[in-house]
């Protein structure tokens, strides 16, 4: 008979790996936001600009 514990379904390393990046690089965003301010002013913030139709 098979074990039960033989059948797991476990993921691979490599799939956990990338799995963990993603809040990893989140919580760096925020840390290199605090340490360095003024190195994010440059990326578009997505503020709404008024759209002026052409006369």
């Amino acid at each position: 008979m098979d074990r039960k514990s033989d059948k797991k379904n476990k993921p691979t390393v490599w799939i956990v790996i990338l799995f963990s990046l993603i809040p990893l690089t989140v919580a760096m965003y925020f840390i290199l936001q605090m340490i360095f301010p003024g190195l994010f002013q440059s990326l578009p913030s997505g503020e709404i600009q008024p759209v002026h139709p052409e006369n």
